[in-house]
């Protein structure tokens, strides 16, 4: 059961730090444009 819970949380984190990189790409790359 806990390892389940951990696994969840960490695909949740995982998930959510590469969104996080893809949104700071996207701010580069924005900012580079103008």
């Amino acid at each position: 059961m806990n390892n389940i819970t951990f696994n969840k949380l960490d695909f949740i984190g995982l998930a959510s730090g590469a969104a996080l990189l893809t949104a700071f790409i996207y701010a580069l790359a924005q900012g580079l444009v103008l």
